[in-house]
């Protein structure tokens, strides 16, 4: 088995979540793997650079976590396993481009506004669809759905 950890920001503006939305019309939380010697919150911090271009995010509390095992895509390991750590966050200005990597770019991310509703009325069609439906759909839509359920 392979291991991951990971962070995600929950950044709200009033209704409206910061979410990154994909080609095939999912939207996906800000963050990613953390690097070695890296805290949460100087990771969370990058990610929020590299993928939707915004700095002076304020990285708050640790709302919850999702675990996931599945299949590795590399074929040294059988199973890939990422825990993920959603954190609440604040502030944030558009500060340059996004810098994606291959993957990211390839599914064209792109930063967006949303509401909660929104965002797990598109993923839940992305899912019934059965196209472009990617690794986080499920972790992303689970999250998406104890928010509403919380009333954000």
């Amino acid at each position: 088995m392979i291991e991951r950890i990971a962070v995600r920001g929950v950044l709200f503006r009033g209704p409206e979540l910061l979410l990154l939305s994909s080609r095939h019309g999912d939207y996906k939380f800000p963050g990613g793997g953390i690097e070695p010697g890296e805290s949460f919150a100087a990771a969370l911090t990058r990610e929020f650079g590299e993928e939707c271009g915004y700095a002076d995010v304020v990285v708050g509390v640790e709302l919850g976590t999702t675990r996931e095992e599945v299949p590795a895509l590399d074929a040294a390991y059988d199973v890939f396993g990422m825990t993920s750590h959603y954190f609440e966050c604040s502030g944030g200005v558009p500060a340059g481009r996004q810098e994606l990597e291959g993957y990211e770019a390839e599914l064209e991310l792109t930063p967006c506004w949303v509401t909660v509703d929104e965002a797990l009325a598109a993923n839940r069609a992305v899912q019934a669809r059965g196209v472009g439906v990617m690794r986080w759909l499920v972790r992303e839509t689970a999250v998406l759905e104890w928010l509403s359920a919380r009333g954000r």
